[in-house]
């Protein structure tokens, strides 16, 4: 069973991308080690998801891992569409690598 690698969720067989985090789903999730738990924090939130892409490709081209969350309306399987609050697309960084993102942020995106 795939699973996803940020929220752990597992799926189906079958599934390829995590509904939540818009991520690729693993086969198998990496051990954890409690000292090296990651933080992540809010780098850029949008209502445009080719913005967000664009953004999300420009930094793992940069080696900064992140990662994107849809808060917008959603398929979901066998229930139809789920309004949820605030639709848009939230990037997530490393606070390690937080201010290195916002530099290429503001070099990418800026202030759309």
């Amino acid at each position: 069973m795939p699973f996803c690698p940020i929220c752990k969720t597992e799926y189906p067989a079958g599934a390829k991308r995590c509904v939540e985090c818009e991520v690729d789903l693993v086969e198998k999730l990496p051990e954890e080690n409690p000292e090296e738990e990651t933080s992540w924090v809010l780098l850029y939130y949008t209502t445009n998801r080719v913005f967000a892409e664009f953004l999300r490709e420009t930094l793992e081209q940069s080696n900064i891992p992140c990662w994107i969350r849809s808060t917008g309306t959603f398929l979901e399987q066998g229930l139809g569409y789920v309004e949820k609050a605030e639709p848009g697309f939230k990037v997530y960084v490393t606070q390690e690598k937080y201010e290195e993102a916002l530099t290429i942020k503001k070099q990418t995106v800026g202030e759309l």
